[in-house]
């Protein structure tokens, strides 16, 4: 199976969830998945976790060590 490159986009705009899903090649990915995100100097492993203190789009956050201070919305991920 070959891998694909695609982004993480904003939740679905009907997503009225306090904690709306993050769309990725328009499906819903979860707390807790694990990717091979694109950074300026290679690839990383990261791992997507939710704020449940914050609510809409910026509940999303990086947990990995290192990549807390990177908004997720918009890396290029493999899949």
């Amino acid at each position: 199976m070959k891998k694909q490159i695609r982004q993480l986009k904003f939740p679905d705009p009907s997503d009225y969830d306090p904690h709306p899903r993050l769309l990725l090649d328009g499906y819903g990915i979860h707390a807790g998945q694990c990717f091979k995100a694109l950074f300026p100097d290679g690839w990383h492993d990261i791992t997507l976790e939710v704020d449940w203190d914050r609510t809409g789009p910026d509940c999303w956050y990086i947990s990995t060590p290192g990549y807390e201070d990177v908004c997720p919305l918009g890396l290029f991920v493999e899949t």
